[in-house]
C-alpha cells in the first residue's frame, strides 16, 4: 500500500532509534497494512525519533494527533495481543516502557502494562542492539468498549541523551459496555523542562523507578471521561500488567514487580506552649513519684530531707537535646522553643517540712537548663 516505504526505510535506518511496528502506528513507513493516510498527511521518515528531550518538545504526544480514518487493529478485552518493534531499533541500553490506552483522543492515557528497567534488553545492557523486540500484552477484561481508542507505547531510554519516545496506534476494543478501568496515569518524563527528569542510568536500573511507583491512579470509561481513582498507587515492575479495580499489578513475562512506593511521613506540627497540668503538657502521663513522700522532722533546727526519686524525663522527639549535668535533665540545643518540666513541691502544714504534691505538678520553664 505504501509504495515509498522501502526508500524511506533506507533513510530511517541511518537515524534509527525505536518505533513500534505492530499494531501499525500513525504515519509509519514500515507497515504495508496500515489504513490510508488522512488527507493532507504524509509518511514520517523519522518515525523512530524521540518526540522530546528533557529541555525541549519536538512533537506532540503520539507524534501526530490526527488519527487514521479506520482502526489499525481490532481487539477484545481480556485477550492477549502481540506488540512488536522494527528490528532496526537502536535500544540505548534498554530503559522504562509503558503501554497505555486513551479513550479521549490521546489526551489522557491509562497504563495497562509496564516493561520497566530492561525494555528491549531483558536485563542490564550497554548495547544498542535489542534482544527482545516483541511483547505479549494482556488486555484487562474490564476495559470499556470503544471504536476510536488510542494505544500508546512510551519509552525513557537508559543510555544516551535524555529523551522521550512515543508512538500511537488507532484501535477498536470490544469490551464491557458502560465499563470502566482503573490504572496508573502514563508518566511523561524528559519531555520539556516542565516534566520530571530521569537522568542517564549509568548502570543503575532503579533510576526513575520512584516516579513510576508514584504515578497517579485514574479511572477511565468508554465515553472518554476520566477521574482520579481511590485505588492505591501502583507499584509496577518489569512485566507488570494492571488488572484494574484495586490498582495492583500482576507479574507478566518480563520479571518481578518493583519496590513498593515510599510511605510519606507527615511533617511535625509546630510546637505550641501548653499549660502545666493540661492533658497535652509535657508532664502529662508521667508515672507517680517513686518511693515515699519526702519524710522530714519538723522540730527545731534545719529540716532533714530524703531523696526524691523522679522518673527520667524524655525530651520531645522533634527537638535535639543532650544530657546535662548528669542529673537526668536536658539542655536544649535547638533554637526553637523547648519546654521541660520540674516536679513542684509545696509546703506542708508542718512548719519547715515539705512534701511532694499528691500528683506531680509541672512548672514549665522556657529553655530550662538544669
Amino acid at each position: 500500500m505504501h509504495i515509498q516505504s522501502v526508500l524511506v526505510s533506507l533513510f530511517a535506518v541511518a537515524s534509527a532509534h525505536v518505533s513500534m511496528r505492530s499494531p501499525c502506528v500513525r504515519y509509519t513507513p514500515f507497515c504495508e497494512t496500515c489504513p490510508e493516510l488522512p488527507a493532507g498527511q504524509s509518511l514520517d521518515e523519522n518515525i523512530n525519533a524521540p518526540i522530546g528531550t528533557h529541555d525541549s518538545i519536538k512533537q506532540p504526544l503520539c507524534k501526530y494527533t490526527t488519527p487514521y480514518g479506520t482502526p489499525a487493529a481490532h481487539w477484545t478485552a481480556g485477550s492477549t495481543v502481540t506488540v512488536d518493534f522494527h528490528p532496526h531499533a537502536a535500544v540505548h541500553g534498554g530503559g522504562h516502557c509503558q503501554f497505555a490506552l486513551s479513550y479521549d483522543g490521546g489526551n489522557t492515557f491509562v497504563v495497562i502494562h509496564d516493561e520497566l528497567r530492561y525494555c528491549f534488553t531483558g536485563g542490564p545492557s550497554s548495547s544498542n542492539t535489542g534482544s527482545k523486540l516483541e511483547y505479549q500484552i494482556a488486555l484487562p477484561s474490564d476495559l470499556p468498549s470503544g471504536d476510536k481508542v488510542v494505544f500508546a507505547w512510551a519509552w525513557n531510554n537508559a543510555i544516551g541523551n535524555r529523551e522521550f519516545y512515543m508512538n500511537c496506534a488507532d484501535v477498536s476494543i470490544q469490551g464491557k459496555a458502560g465499563g470502566s478501568f482503573s490504572g496508573p496515569q502514563m508518566l511523561v518524563a524528559n519531555y520539556g523542562p516542565a516534566t520530571p527528569f530521569i537522568p542517564e542510568f549509568n548502570g543503575n536500573y532503579e533510576t526513575g523507578i520512584d516516579l513510576y511507583n508514584n504515578r497517579k491512579m485514574i479511572t477511565i470509561n468508554g465515553s472518554g471521561a476520566y477521574s482520579n481513582s481511590t485505588a492505591a498507587p501502583a507499584t509496577g515492575g518489569s512485566g507488570a500488567t494492571y488488572s484494574g479495580g484495586a490498582g495492583t499489578s500482576q507479574p507478566g513475562n518480563g520479571g518481578s514487580a518493583g519496590a513498593p512506593a515510599p510511605v510519606p511521613v507527615p511533617a511535625p506540627s509546630p510546637s505550641t506552649p501548653l499549660a502545666p497540668g493540661g492533658s497535652g503538657a509535657y508532664s502529662a502521663g508521667l508515672p507517680p513519684i517513686i518511693g515515699t513522700d519526702i519524710p522530714t522532722s519538723a522540730g527545731s533546727g534545719s529540716p532533714t530531707y530524703a531523696v526524691l526519686s523522679v522518673p527520667a524525663m524524655t525530651p520531645p522527639p522533634m527537638f535535639s537535646t543532650k544530657p546535662a549535668g548528669g542529673n537526668g535533665g536536658y539542655n536544649a540545643v535547638s533554637s526553637a522553643p523547648v519546654y521541660h518540666a520540674r516536679v513542684a513541691v509545696i509546703p506542708s502544714s508542718s512548719g519547715n517540712a515539705y512534701s511532694a504534691a499528691p500528683s506531680p505538678t509541672c512548672s514549665c520553664k522556657h529553655v530550662v537548663k538544669y
